[in-house]
């Protein structure tokens, strides 16, 4: 009897490991290159992925960047979370 026990519980804690992650939500990339739309507050339509990668380059190697990092460190740092997110 406390051999089935055991079994069961054995398969029923390798069913619920193998279930698909279940991820609430995902976070947004929202670095984009600098165009008019963009700085008037609207998202910028049809960019291409290359573009957004490209933009994402320039803010991860800017100086404002780096006097964030020296400032703030890692935490509290909305330059790092952004590029955090895009990298998800």
């Amino acid at each position: 009897m406390k051999m089935l026990i055991a079994v069961s519980a054995l398969v029923l804690a390798a069913g619920c490991a193998h279930q698909p992650n279940t991820q609430v939500a995902q976070a947004e990339c929202k670095i984009y290159p600098v165009t008019t739309a963009s700085i008037a507050g609207g998202k910028p339509r049809n960019v291409h992925p290359l573009e957004q990668r490209h933009a994402e380059m320039q803010l991860g190697t800017s100086q404002y960047r780096m006097a964030q990092l020296q400032s703030h460190g890692m935490a509290f740092n909305n330059v790092e979370d952004a590029l955090r997110d895009c990298n998800r």
